[in-house]
């Protein structure tokens, strides 16, 4: 039994002090991994590309069309080639150019503008999601590594609890139920730590797709957790919000080249004016010829073409406008529930911290003593070894549900660092 005692003392100090470890200089940090994405992530390459080619529409919707050049020539009769011979034969050179009405182009090019900033807020809504995916994946690791931690604390202690419960079988004092117990608990340890590398793996695999890592060297073992005070409140976060997130910018954007497109498609039934300059060449001393012409087209069919347009682009502008309204809402419900997941594992974390784990453990000695007079069964030994760990895997638990929670408000609000 003296033996017991000192093996679950060490256990106990093993679990007191296994998480108080301070970060090693070759700890993966969080911070190294998400510019590692930012740098090398595919999504965010592809949407920054979208971007830059949609900022080269701008000088394209904002340019005249291209003039256009002719050349021809008029013949007189079809026996022979009468240049220069009959008055009417002649070479025929022309250049024209259309000019739309008054507005249109910079309408066009205001369009373009702003949908070059939606894409560009898209580009970085695409960063922040990926820091935010990496940042999830990261805490899955560190979960999963700190459970695997617990669970090499408890391996050692349960497999001498089988062998106690063993020898007092053997000696006469124990029950064959107290050797099944201490056993079915060793083969539950093996059990989750299966599952918790498993855990380990999905959460690696998922980092190593978002920050583009091809290597297969295992990546090192997380930086403790530093959690710091998260003092804002639901509408600081929103006006935060209102001003920084992504998709905001983006829908704002859609919304005024919506606009735009309306006020242009509402300009369309006024006439674009060509010009075009003509000059002739007649040879054999004739005289040569210019001439002058300005076209304008018709909107014959205004109700079924020009017309149309203005009402699909209404339409449009409605569905923006709608998607921004949509946009402000789920992203406030976003904040909120991210916020009240915060406050909630704030007060879980307090009473685990100061009241529950402390006093498991100071059971565990009660257990032990307990146990070692015969004053209690091997279940009841189990239960009181068993909690202190189960509640420090919850206290981790809800720090790493906590700081997943603050990275999803991040990647709405934007890096909160130096905003009290």
């Amino acid at each position: 039994m003296r033996r017991l005692m000192h093996i679950w003392g060490v256990a106990v100090f093993l679990l007191w002090t296994v998480f108080s470890l301070p970060a090693r200089a070759e700890d993966l940090r969080l911070d190294d991994l998400i510019a590692e994405a930012l740098k090398n992530n595919p999504d965010i390459q592809a949407a920054e590309a979208r971007a830059a080619a949609a900022g080269q529409r701008i000088s394209q919707e904002a340019s005249l069309m291209d003039p256009m050049f002719s050349i021809g020539y008029q013949n007189e009769g079809f026996e022979e080639y009468t240049y220069g011979e009959a008055e009417d034969a002649q070479w025929m050179f022309s250049l024209s150019q259309t000019f739309p009405f008054p507005g249109k182009r910079s309408l066009q090019r205001e369009a373009a503008f702003h949908e070059a900033e939606a894409l560009r807020a898209g580009a970085e809504a695409a960063r922040r999601e990926v820091a935010s995916r990496v940042a999830q994946a990261y805490f899955d690791l560190f979960l999963a590594v700190k459970e695997l931690d617990l669970i090499a604390a408890r391996t050692p202690l349960a497999a001498r609890l089988e062998e106690a419960a063993l020898a007092r079988y053997a000696s006469g004092t124990g029950a064959q139920e107290e050797v099944i117990m201490a056993q079915s608990a060793k083969y539950m340890l093996l059990e989750a730590e299966a599952m918790a590398r498993g855990r380990k793996e999905t959460a690696e695999a998922m980092i190593r797709r978002e920050a583009n890592i091809t290597d297969s060297a295992p990546l090192a073992r997380p930086a403790a957790l530093s959690p710091a005070p998260f003092p804002y409140t639901f509408e600081e976060l929103v006006d935060r919000a209102d001003r920084n997130a992504p998709m905001l910018t983006e829908r704002n954007s859609m919304v005024a080249a919506s606009q735009n497109r309306l006020l242009r498609a509402q300009k369309e039934a006024w006439p674009d004016l060509t010009l075009m300059g003509q000059y002739s060449n007649r040879g054999g001393g004739f005289e040569d010829m210019w001439g002058l012409t300005a076209s304008v087209p018709l909107p014959l069919f205004y109700w079924r073409k020009q017309g149309a347009a203005v009402s699909e682009n209404r339409w449009s502008l409605t569905g923006a406008r709608r998607e921004l309204e949509a946009a402000r809402l789920k992203i406030a419900s976003e904040i909120r529930d991210n916020l009240a997941m915060v406050r909630a594992s704030d007060r879980i974390i307090e009473l685990y911290r100061n009241a529950l784990i402390p006093k498991s453990r100071q059971g565990i000695d009660a257990a032990i003593a307990a146990f070692s007079s015969g004053r209690m069964n091997a279940s009841e030994a189990l239960s009181a070894l068993k909690a202190p760990f189960d509640y420090e895997l919850v206290l981790w638990q809800q720090q790493v549900q906590r700081e997943k929670a603050i990275a999803r408000i991040k990647a709405l609000t934007g890096d909160l660092e130096g905003h009290p």
